[in-house]
């Protein structure tokens, strides 16, 4: 039983192990149906909507957003058709360390949208010109605390406008509910195993504000917010020029 007072550091299997593309692939389609029961979009989507509302989204060029550590691409997808619908003209580069993920994202992508699916370090990569917005999704909880405050720093560095991390809360309630409701529905055993594990690398809030003091943002520059179910997200929207 996990100790709830603080992250956990068990890697996920996701991280470690080995498997072919189509299985990758699969157990990335079943993390996106997971997202899709549990909202996971709306957090970040209510993050462009009020970019947009404050005139951040409206420039004479497409805004560029990086989706930090993409995977399948889904969030990066979800952003793009709320965009369309909504008249706003943005371009998505999405990046992942594993060439699988882009080559996942890119068979599930209509080849007319302005989305790019990179394999790179993130910490190597730097587009022509600078992005305007960073996201990332299910992704910090991966990182070691150092690791992430370096993660904070890098898109405070190289974000214009600013940025947005979607992710879990660390809760004893979703990591033994993932537990039973994985196995029940005989998700692949890298959803069984890695669910409850992602739960218990997460944070709370306090955590957060470890962190972003440590990657040196004044206090009150990020915006901490829950989320219903269990999610933890950290926005940052820079002062205009």
């Amino acid at each position: 039983m996990p100790d709830f007072s603080k992250r956990d550091t068990t890697p996920e299997l996701m991280d470690t192990e080995v498997v072919s593309y189509e299985e990758l692939r699969g157990v990335l389609q079943e993390l996106t149906q997971a997202n899709e029961l549990s909202f996971a979009y709306r957090p970040t989507l209510s993050f462009f909507k009020r970019l947009a509302q404050e005139g951040r989204l409206a420039e004479d060029r497409p805004i560029l957003v990086i989706d930090a550590a993409c995977g399948y691409g889904d969030m990066a997808r979800k952003i793009d058709r709320w965009a369309a619908k909504n008249g706003i003209n943005l371009e998505i580069i999405g990046v992942d360390m594993n060439p699988w993920a882009a080559r996942s994202a890119a068979e599930a992508t209509a080849p007319d949208r302005p989305l790019q699916w990179v394999t790179a370090d993130l910490f190597d990569f730097r587009p022509e010109g600078g992005a305007d917005i960073i996201m990332s999704s299910l992704f910090t909880h991966h990182l070691p605390d150092p690791m992430l405050v370096r993660f904070i720093r890098w898109m405070e560095e190289n974000a214009r406008i600013g940025w947005f991390i979607n992710d879990l809360e660390r809760h004893p309630l979703p990591y033994y509910f993932l537990k039973f409701a994985f196995w029940a529905t005989r998700r692949h055993r890298f959803m069984r195993y890695d669910g409850p594990v992602s739960i218990a690398s997460a944070f709370k809030k306090e955590d957060w504000a470890r962190l972003l003091k440590e990657a040196g943002l004044p206090e009150g520059a990020a915006r901490v917010e829950s989320w219903t179910p269990f999610r933890l997200c950290v926005s940052r929207v820079k002062e205009t020029a």
